[in-house]
Formats: structure tokens, C-alpha cells, sequence
């Protein structure tokens, strides 16, 4: 009896340990092109090679992905579904041959993660920050009223929470910045009112923009006592960075057309319900055609985007009116040296108007900001003042002459 019981705690025993099984590699991923998107893909090559190589499993294949460059952010996503914990070692971008690369530290496990689209995002936001998201929607469905109720605005707000991102209201944010407008126009803060009223101060890390369009047809009767409506949906989205609008994702389904007899349960007496069921199946990717063309593709981008800026750093553009030319390719020259800079180089050159550096730097913009000063705002060994900042955003930074 002790011996079989000896035994039995021996297998489970065993049993666990396979379970609960962790490996820990140090592998590197590559990637050629533009920094801003070979960032991305090196990382994801990286996460991809740790899973290969702890979990000896191919997620390449695992996932179906056919082109690694468009859909590398379903790699990233179900790599990452495996990877307990990581931590980048090393990034560099040589501008001399455009290639990114990247070196990871990864603790791999060999559970299968979780292979619903909406459980296995809303796991991953829950192991990092969620960025700020709003929505902004266009609508123009022929056969409905107009309302002062978005109903693509709603559908998309309910998808954007069961996936953990952090929803902002525009509407409720505008009024509040109209609040606080009000009220420094009260205490005498002149240039505080200007500014809320002008809405510049940034509201959230991404916005997701929706185009609808379509119709619904008039109540027909094709048998007796059976009442439907034909009705069409056609969906454009966009993802973009709040600071800058850069696009980081798009996509398009074009015009779908239902026809009633097709579906007779339907509310056909309730036209904005029979459009939102619609709508919502086809972002949900539930519609013939649109399976690759959800939104979850559109939030896979942006989560992809994110966990890009968050480990290899941020992607800041810096701009300086009327600087001279040797000192922004010294500061260039300078932040390039700088730990914590990626890279870092001079997209445009105005003497008179605006020069534009663009940087990737793990600093946040204050930061970066205190380091640019420090480097423009010294000449011989001595302090001279003559940049300040103008204005500051998460993602850009602005620098004119100091008039002092």
C-alpha cells in the first residue's frame, strides 16, 4: 500500500513538473527596412525564435501566417502567448545597411496559450499598460434617421473593453476640457483658457476612426405574413497615434449586401438594430469574407505597435526652428551616443522654419527633453540658453530661439 502510494506521488510528482515547465533562452531577431517598422518585425523575430527554440514550437506555422511582413503582428501576439516574462539585452539599427536587430532574455513555457482571439488579447493587455484609446465614428446609413447615438460607436467601445483597453469618451473629455477652460478664463489664466479650448493637450495613446456606410431597405413581405428588410454595410478603420495621426493600422471591407429572406428573425421593424447586428457581425469577422478582416486585426496591430514602443522605446520627433546646421548634426551626433537612444536621425533641414530630428530613445519625452537642452544649449563648455521648449507632447517635442 506505501508503496503504491510512494509511487503515485512520484508520477504527480513528475506529472507537475511537466506542467509546469519553464525554459530560459537568449536568441536574437532581425529585420531590414525603415527603423520605425524593422523595430517591430526584429522584435517579433525574436519573440518567434525564443518560442522555437524553448517550446520547440514554430509559430509561423502554428498561426497559419503566410506573409510574415503584413501579419507579423499575429507572430508577435501568439508568441507572446507562450512567453512568460522577457527583457531586451541589446537593440541596434545600422543606417549603413538598414537592418534592426534585436536580443532577448525569455523564460518560454510550454502550456498552449489561450486560442480565442478576445480571451488571448485581453491576457495579453493584462500583462502590460493599456494604452488610451477613444473612437471616432462616421456614419451614413440611408433608411435610419439621423441620431445623436453612434451605433458603430457603441459597437466598437463594447469590442475595445472586452479586449482591456483603456476607453476614453471624447465627448465626455472636450466637455471637461470646456469646464476647465471656463474656469481659468475666471481666475485670470488667459493662456491655460486658450489652450484647453483649443484642445491640444493629447487626450489618448491611439484613436481608432471608423467610416460606415450603407442602407436599409423598406419592409417587404416575400411570403405571406413573413416581413423583412434588405440592408448594406460597408466598413473603412483606421488606427492612428493620437500625437502625431500616423497611421498604424487599416482595414477595409467593402459594401455587403443581406438580404432579408436570408435571416427572417431579425428585428425588421427596428432598422438602426438590424444594421447594428450587422455591423457587429461583420467586425467581429463572422460574415463570409471579412474573417481576416475584423477589428481584431486592427486591435493586433495596435497592441503589436504598442508593446514595440513599450520595450524598445518610444519613437519621438523632435523639431527646432531656425537652427543652424552644424549644431543639429552635433546633437544628432550626440544622441546617437547617448544609452537608452536607439537611434537617432535628421529628417529634415530648414534654416529658417522648422529642422526635424526623429529619435527612438527608451527616455520618456521629458527626458529626451532635458537631454536635447543640455546638448544644444551648451557651446565651449558654457551655458548659453538658446533653445526653450515651446511644446511637448508624449510622442514630439518642440524647441525654438530663446528670445531671452
Amino acid at each position: 500500500m506505501i508503496k503504491n502510494v510512494f509511487l503515485f506521488l512520484i508520477a504527480a510528482f513528475i506529472q507537475i513538473q511537466i506542467f509546469a515547465e519553464t525554459t530560459t533562452v537568449v536568441v536574437a531577431g532581425s529585420a531590414e527596412g525603415d527603423p520605425g517598422k524593422a523595430g517591430e518585425l526584429a522584435l517579433t523575430d525574436a519573440l518567434r525564435n525564443a518560442v522555437r527554440k524553448g517550446a520547440g514550437v514554430d509559430v509561423l506555422s502554428e498561426s497559419k501566417v503566410t506573409n510574415f511582413q503584413s501579419d507579423y503582428d499575429v507572430v508577435m501576439t501568439s508568441s507572446i502567448g507562450y512567453i512568460e516574462s522577457y527583457k531586451i539585452l541589446e537593440q541596434k539599427y545600422s543606417k549603413s545597411n538598414g537592418i534592426y536587430t534585436v536580443k532577448i532574455e525569455a523564460v518560454v513555457s510550454n502550456k498552449t496559450p489561450e486560442s480565442n482571439k478576445v480571451m488571448a488579447l485581453r491576457l495579453l493587455m493584462k500583462r502590460m499598460e493599456s494604452p488610451r484609446v477613444t473612437v471616432e465614428c462616421k456614419e451614413k446609413i440611408k433608411g435610419i434617421d439621423d441620431s445623436e447615438v453612434s451605433l458603430c460607436a457603441g459597437v466598437i467601445d463594447e469590442m475595445a473593453q472586452k479586449n482591456g483597453f483603456e476607453l476614453f469618451d471624447q465627448g465626455a473629455i472636450d466637455s471637461r476640457s470646456s469646464i476647465e477652460a471656463a474656469r481659468a478664463e475666471i481666475l485670470g489664466d488667459a493662456l491655460e483658457s486658450k489652450v484647453k479650448k483649443a484642445g491640444i493637450t493629447s487626450s489618448s495613446d491611439f484613436k481608432i476612426i471608423a467610416d460606415i456606410k450603407g442602407s436599409v431597405g423598406k419592409i417587404k413581405e416575400p411570403f405571406p405574413e413573413v416581413y423583412v428588410r434588405d440592408a448594406a454595410v460597408g466598413i473603412d478603420l483606421k488606427a492612428v497615434w493620437t500625437d502625431t495621426g500616423e497611421i498604424i493600422a487599416t482595414v477595409s471591407v467593402p459594401t455587403k449586401n443581406f438580404k432579408g429572406e436570408a435571416n427572417m428573425s431579425l428585428p425588421y421593424e427596428m432598422p438602426d438594430q438590424l444594421i447594428r447586428y450587422y455591423l457587429t457581425n461583420i467586425l467581429e469577422g463572422k460574415e463570409k469574407g471579412t474573417e481576416d478582416k475584423s477589428i481584431y486585426k486592427l486591435f493586433s496591430k495596435v497592441i503589436a505597435k504598442w508593446i514595440t514602443e513599450l520595450d524598445l522605446g518610444s519613437k519621438i520627433k523632435l523639431e527646432f526652428k531656425a537652427i543652424d546646421k552644424n549644431r543639429l548634426d552635433e546633437l544628432v551626433s550626440k544622441l546617437k551616443d547617448l544609452k537608452g537612444v536607439s537611434y537617432a536621425w535628421r529628417r529634415e533641414y530648414d534654416k529658417r522654419l522648422y529642422s526635424i530630428v526623429e529619435v527612438e530613445t527608451r527616455f520618456n519625452a521629458s527626458q529626451l527633453e532635458d537631454a536635447v537642452l543640455k546638448i544644444v544649449n551648451v557651446e565651449g563648455g558654457k551655458d548659453i540658453a538658446k533653445y526653450e521648449v515651446d511644446q511637448a507632447t508624449k510622442k514630439s517635442l518642440r524647441f525654438i530661439p530663446n528670445k531671452l
